[in-house]
């Protein structure tokens, strides 16, 4: 007897969209891609629902009344594609409207994981169903299982309210103590890139420094032991402080220890200190393990959510922020600069005789040189500063609690590696040189950022107009026009 097919639908979906889809659905998947009013009559015949790809470009053309008349088909999931790169993802991920992000280009691995998400998330209503069930049959049960649903329920609620991993993770750490006698949550999870296993381990804020190299170690050993590779580096996250303090030494029996996957593999895990961890019992166990399934799809969304924004942030060529998130920064600083009467500087960088690279060795070394000035930029500056590439082959950098004098220092740092670099292009090797700018903002200045900005720049001009390769500074530039 064949396999009925299960409605998946393509609510408007573009051509090549589908073209990369379909080829990718299981046999027991039809794709029917309808226009948006014919995918609201659709929905609405279909009894048992299905599966809805909606693509963000789509979704964002919508308006207020249409996306509930989708939405409001609850007996379907809906699916994100990310047809282009939108600050409103977030958003519309945030709404609840979505089960999960799939990012373009489309390809059988993504396919196969937001499908077995859609699956593991039926699965996972059909067994409070299941409960339910059982709940009215057994009516000695009764308040102990409504306790329990009310616990699941609790913990998809907070999960799904924020896209923020510490958040949920802290989150889940007050929601657990309804079940157990929680002592400290930790979460780690891990990401091969560039054939490496790298590692993102979160700990409570209020860890003894004493004791954080403890917990590290046995977070990397569970990273390693589930991922089946070797961490070759890590970094680490805090998490909201509970009552109470963790001043011992990891203990195997006071750990649970609970796998997050969204397929066969898991990508992190969750680990409970709690000196009930021996005694939970079969219902107890089940309990977290459903907590657990909630907590995975929300994490997963949540890193990819971080994912898609550090891309929306950040200049596709030097991997450093793009003006966009510059303005978004410096407004920032310059507010925490007027309230904490702190040290402000703005360095503006600029390649002298860029077109020339571009003319002598073409756009590719062009495209080269910006990605090490990129580079030079993260490995020079330090932790605190903040740098973007603001247009074409100018770089600008914000210097917190900076005094003008020493980000000159800085500066001509800068100018000294970019300047004794070697680029090499068929066999033939060039140097490029920065002129520089230094801007500083005195304590209590009332200034808008743009004044900064224009000030950072009229040195950079100072600089160039000067015979390039220098670096100049504001106080100078201003002296020069009072002359």
């Amino acid at each position: 007897m064949e396999t009925p097919k299960r409605p998946t639908l393509g609510v408007a979906l573009a051509p090549q969209i589908v073209s990369d889809l379909v080829p990718h659905l299981p046999d027991t998947h039809r794709l029917d891609n309808l226009p948006v009013d014919g995918a609201i009559s659709f929905m609405g015949e279909a009894i048992h629902g299905g599966l809805a790809f909606v693509a963000v470009s789509t979704w964002k053309g919508l308006d207020t009344g249409t996306r509930e008349r989708i939405a409001s088909h609850e007996s379907w999931q809906f699916l994100l594609v990310a047809d282009q790169t939108d600050p409103e993802t977030l958003e519309f991920m945030a709404s609840g409207s979505f089960l999960t992000l799939v990012t373009c280009p489309l390809d059988g691995a993504k396919i196969a994981r937001a499908l077995h998400q859609a699956e593991e998330v039926s699965s996972m209503y059909q067994d409070i169903f299941m409960m339910a069930r059982e709940i009215s049959l057994e009516r000695e049960l009764l308040a102990r299982k409504n306790e329990q649903l009310a616990f699941l329920n609790q913990v998809l609620t907070r999960a799904s309210q924020t896209l923020d991993p510490a958040v949920i993770l802290s989150n889940s750490a007050e929601d657990l103590g309804l079940l157990l006698d929680v002592r400290s949550v930790f979460g780690v999870f891990w990401n091969a890139a560039e054939g490496q296993t790298e590692a993102e381990l979160f700990l409570p804020e209020n860890l003894p420094q004493a004791r954080q190299e403890d917990w590290i170690n046995h977070l990397l050993s569970v990273a390693g032991r589930l991922s089946g590779d070797t961490i070759r580096g890590y970094q680490v996250s805090f998490l909201t402080s509970r009552d109470g303090i963790e001043d011992e030494a990891p203990e195997l029996d006071q750990l649970v220890t609970l796998p997050l996957s969204l397929g066969p593999e898991p990508f992190g895990a969750l680990i409970i200190s709690s000196r009930e961890a021996t005694a939970l019992g079969r219902d107890r166990l089940r309990i977290l393990t459903s907590a657990a399934n909630h907590l995975a799809l929300a994490m997963r969304n949540s890193l990819e959510f971080r994912k898609t924004k550090a891309r929306a942030d950040h200049d596709g060529l030097t991997r450093i922020s793009n003006r966009h998130n510059f303005d978004m920064r410096l407004r920032e600083e310059m507010k925490r600069h007027q309230r904490h009467q702190d040290e402000l500087s703005l360095m503006m960088l600029d390649l002298d005789y860029f077109k020339s690279v571009n003319d002598t060795y073409g756009h590719q070394a062009g495209d080269m040189v910006l990605k090490e000035v990129g580079r030079i930029l993260q490995k020079t500056l330090r932790e605190s500063d903040f740098p973007a590439r603001y247009g074409g082959e100018e770089f600008v950098v914000i210097l917190p609690q900076t005094r003008e004098d020493q980000a000159w220092t800085l500066a001509e740092r800068l100018r000294d590696v970019i300047g004794q670099t070697v680029f090499r292009v068929q066999r033939k090797r060039f140097r490029v040189t920065a002129s520089i700018g230094i801007a500083g903002v005195k304590p209590g200045s009332l200034a808008k950022p743009e004044s900064h900005i224009f000030k950072a720049d009229q040195a950079l001009y100072l600089a160039k107009a000067s015979g390039r390769n220098m670096v100049c500074c504001s106080a100078i530039e201003e002296t020069s026009v009072a002359n």
